[in-house]
């Protein structure tokens, strides 16, 4: 019985560091916190943020959707961020926290969307998000017939 519970050990250990080390499967990370909103904005600089809020989203449901497709944004090995980013977002937490700051390059209807953190020295990696992601995204950002 204790050479079978080792086995099992080993192969399970085995397979969760091979897992870990897969390329493209590391993901985007926010605070584990509650967020309480996500602010849009139009992307101006590199340098900063743009504070001018186009979109505010506070119902759950529409933070869940921005939350959820931040978190399963994959990273890419190849840099994406050739033009400036559409939009500035900004990961509000309900708990007294540091803001967030995501660069969005937003992609067209049934493409993959590219996130970026928002300040160059926090890194310059890509990261991926599906074509689900994007279609829910563009319905939040977009107004009809755009």
């Amino acid at each position: 019985m204790k050479r079978l519970f080792m086995i099992m050990m080993l192969y399970m250990t085995a397979l969760l560091v091979g897992c870990d080390k897969e390329p493209g499967w590391e993901t985007m990370q926010l605070l584990d916190e509650k967020v309480a909103e996500i602010r849009i904005s139009d992307f101006e600089t590199w340098d900063e943020m743009n504070r001018d809020t186009l979109l505010s989203f506070k119902e759950a449901k529409d933070v869940r959707a921005f939350e959820e497709a931040i978190r399963t944004a994959r990273k890419q090995p190849d840099d994406a961020k050739r033009t400036d980013p559409d939009y500035d977002v900004m990961v509000v937490y309900a708990q007294p926290s540091p803001i967030h700051a995501i660069k969005l390059w937003l992609g067209e209807e049934g493409q993959e969307s590219v996130f970026s953190y928002g300040f160059k020295d926090w890194g310059e990696d890509v990261y991926v998000v599906s074509a689900k992601h994007t279609d829910r995204m563009r319905e939040l950002i977009l107004p009809e017939g755009r």
